[in-house]
């Protein structure tokens, strides 16, 4: 797994690998094994309540600077750390 991003790391130096990085050290505060991120569901697999779910959005919106709309609130989106990363990345691409 790649090293987590610093905090301070510039947003226009941010590639999807970081992103990746930084959202998965958010998750593992959730997790018993942070290996599990790589695999399971998040939210279907319930390793993330609502709660949680709440939290990494507000996560995403302040350190990447993307704002989550009410359009964007699908489990497509948010279900595994591929989509997250995923979806980061889109919103920071419009």
């Amino acid at each position: 797994m790649t090293q987590p991003v610093a905090p301070t790391t510039p947003l226009d130096l941010l590639t999807p690998e970081l992103i990746r990085a930084e959202v998965a050290r958010f998750l593992s505060r959730y997790v018993d094994d942070p290996h599990t991120l790589e695999s399971e569901r998040l939210l279907t697999g319930g390793l993330l309540d609502s709660l949680a779910a709440v939290e990494l959005i507000g996560h995403l919106e302040r350190r990447f600077g993307v704002s989550v709309l009410d359009d964007d609130l699908e489990i497509e989106n948010f279900d595994s750390l591929a989509a997250v990363t995923a979806f980061v990345v889109r919103k920071r691409q419009t």
